[in-house]
């Protein structure tokens, strides 16, 4: 194990007792909490500070530059707290675009925080008119993403886009057994899902429709969407669909450390005790406690069609 601060492996050095890595598929950051014994208070003479840059890693899991948000010393313990999106990712702007694509913008806001940026199967959409109103510019990618049935993550200085109904199509990452004594949870909630979806705004409006969906149900913007053309209205409603639709059937399983998977990934299940259930996921979230030798993952069943 290396736990590496400000560029020196300082795991030799210390005593850890809570060590905590969280990985996300969408809408949160990675986090990793490190929990250090300091009974001298050694680590505040250290000036740490927010901002510095921290990561583990081993021979198969990497955090990747990950961001310290917060410092606390407590009783002889000291706490550090870091997510892969940097500190200036909490400032909210207002602000708007003329003409814009997609890139241009994921560009821009990658480079304001000091990340470069990927994608992965991501159309460059053009947009006449765009606004980013009281958000951080990471909350305004996300909803960008959400809209074009894409997802965004933060990992080792890259601010990364994916198309998700590109990812599920991807060969899955190995397969992840679940024993008799396995400890798992499956929930099928397909019944609820919505059959189609509608934006409108001003004259223009656009409807998608999901693929042999069954019931009635119809998804509306809670809150009103601008929109800029017809196609434009049905494109968002599809993103606004899946983005609703895609946890009907998901689950998690618990089990001792088990590395070398990545959140927004496919990889297989095998569940003796729940057969029906086996075959490809894509991961959702994976939490490794490095302390306890555990880990807990979270899935969904690829959304077929759109």
């Amino acid at each position: 194990m290396r736990l590496i601060y400000k560029g020196v492996d300082i795991y030799p050095s210390v005593s850890v007792n809570y060590c905590v890595h969280e990985m996300y598929a969408e809408k949160q950051s990675d986090m990793l909490v490190v929990r250090f014994n300091d009974p001298e208070g050694v680590w505040s003479k250290w000036d740490p500070k927010t901002g510095d840059v921290i990561s583990l890693e081993n021979e198969t899991n990497k955090t990747g530059k990950m961001f310290v948000h917060s410092l606390k010393p407590e009783n002889g313990f000291f706490t550090v707290r870091a997510l892969s999106m940097p500190v200036t990712g909490k400032v909210r702007y207002n602000r708007s675009w003329e003409v814009v694509r997609f890139f241009h913008v994921a560009n821009q806001i990658a480079a304001a925080h000091g990340l470069a940026f990927k994608s992965y199967g991501c159309t460059n959409f053009l947009y006449p008119y765009l606004t980013q109103n009281n958000e951080t510019d990471f909350e305004l990618f996300y909803r960008l993403c959400m809209l074009e049935g894409c997802q965004m993550i933060i990992y080792d200085g890259n601010l990364i886009a994916y198309n998700e109904q590109y990812v599920e199509t991807q060969t899955p990452a190995g397969e992840i057994t679940v024993g008799e004594d396995g400890v798992f949870a499956y929930e099928d909630t397909s019944d609820q899902s919505y059959c189609s979806a509608e934006v409108a705004s001003g004259v223009y409006s656009g409807r998608f429709k999901a693929p042999n969906a069954p019931g009635t149900r119809i998804l509306r913007p809670e809150s009103p969407l601008m929109v800029t053309g017809n196609s434009e209205a049905a494109r968002f409603a599809k993103g606004l669909l899946r983005n609703e639709n895609k946890y009907e059937k998901r689950g998690y399983i618990s089990t001792g450390l088990i590395l070398g998977y990545a959140a927004a990934s496919m990889s297989k299940i095998n569940t003796s005790k729940a057969i029906t259930w086996d075959g490809e996921i894509f991961i959702t979230k994976l939490r490794h406690d490095y302390i306890k030798n555990k880990s807990n993952i979270y899935f969904r069943k690829p959304l077929e069609g759109y």
